[in-house]
């Protein structure tokens, strides 16, 4: 009886200190836009500030490479006075260029994309984003449905 006891309160005190064990993985990060009627979804997707040419001025860069590693995406938000709650972000940049040395230049949209950051802390960032990319001597072209949820390293 005293046996049964025993292993009784061991089984109980696994289940304990199992259920109060914390899960420390970070949530995945998500980056992707449409851009002339076709999805890019980044993976391996990285988050980092970097501080600007102008004292008081910092920069969240967002980066990745597509699935099939064709094409390399980031986008970068610039704060105005080195802060950046949450709030929308107009000049921001986006770049969609290829990954292989190759004669085709990328797209670009510098102070042309609007952000709208909708949850940030000093981890991780959430928010949408929209503008206009354009190749060196073509016409601007809509970039919408911008999404990005990044872990900030």
């Amino acid at each position: 009886m005293k046996l049964s006891r025993v292993a009784a309160i061991f089984v109980v005190a696994a289940m304990i200190f199992s259920a109060c064990k914390k899960d420390d993985a970070q949530p995945e990060s998500v980056f992707s836009f449409t851009f002339e009627g076709k999805q890019y979804v980044s993976s391996g997707t990285s988050a980092y500030y970097s501080d600007t040419v102008i004292t008081g001025k910092k920069t969240l860069v967002i980066d990745g490479v597509t699935n099939n590693f064709k094409e390399h995406m980031q986008l970068m938000i610039t704060s105005p006075d080195g802060e950046m709650p949450i709030g929308t972000y107009g000049g921001s940049a986006a770049s969609l260029m290829p990954v292989t040395d190759s004669i085709e230049s990328g797209y670009i949209g510098v102070s042309s994309i609007n952000v709208e950051i909708t949850s940030i802390n000093s981890k991780r960032a959430e928010g949408t984003f929209q503008g206009t990319l354009s190749k060196s001597g073509e016409t601007e072209k809509p970039l919408t449905d911008g999404t990005f949820k990044v872990n900030i390293n």
